[in-house]
């Protein structure tokens, strides 16, 4: 029972993603129809401003483990042997301690606004309550390859298919380590669902019935 005073939850739907699933495109027809805010690169420039660096650099580092020559080499300048010597770049913040600051700031704007929340792992690191969806996206390989060509403008298959492969490989490992779970474990979402199976708008207008049914009951 709600005490006097206590706040109710605000509503909160998350959404995991296989790249080329059209995640962000149907969580912008979600928040817009529901009337909720639209989070994503938001959650970047949050960690950013409070790690004291670029949004570039966090972005660069966004849902992927630092490798070890990446760790090695990022402290390393080259230069010609005539340059005066600069003191390298050094990076300041390690993979969980920039994790900590994302799920630091998705926890400031989903206490504050009802939203719709798209990638960050929101559905492992957010406190589950009542009015929270959580959802996971997944399709064929041949839509994604398919869309990704589309959105970034690919005429190379291949490419786009390495590009989906190292995605989904890189978020499997990420989210493993950052939170000890399977990202794409349906075990862990209210549902999971093909994108494949209506057109996108199509598939979002189905998702604001369940979400509503849901948050009703």
């Amino acid at each position: 029972m709600k005490t006097q005073g206590q706040q109710s939850p605000r509503t909160t739907i998350t959404i995991a993603r296989q790249m080329g699933c059209g995640g962000a495109y149907v969580g912008q027809i979600i928040a817009r129809q529901l009337g909720l805010r639209y989070v994503d690169r938001e959650v970047l420039h949050l960690a950013a401003r409070s790690l004291g660096v670029e949004e570039a650099a966090v972005e660069a580092s966004s849902e992927k483990l630092t490798s070890f020559w990446e760790k090695f080499f990022g402290g390393l300048t080259v230069l010609p042997p005539e340059s005066p010597y600069t003191p390298p770049p050094v990076r300041t913040f390690t993979d969980e301690e920039l994790f900590r600051r994302k799920v630091e700031a998705l926890k400031l704007i989903a206490s504050a606004e009802d939203c719709v929340i798209v990638g960050y792992g929101s559905a492992f690191v957010l406190p589950r309550h009542t009015r929270m969806v959580n959802l996971y996206f997944h399709a064929p390989l041949r839509f994604r390859l398919k869309r990704v060509m589309e959105v970034y403008q690919l005429s190379d298959r291949h490419e786009a298919g390495r590009m989906i492969e190292e995605s989904d490989e890189m978020r499997r490992k990420y989210f493993a380590r950052m939170t000890d779970r399977d990202w794409a474990c349906a075990d862990n979402y209210h549902l999971a669902i093909d994108t494949s199976i209506y057109p996108l708008p199509e598939l979002a207008e189905r998702l604001i019935l369940f979400i509503e049914r849901k948050l009703a009951n």
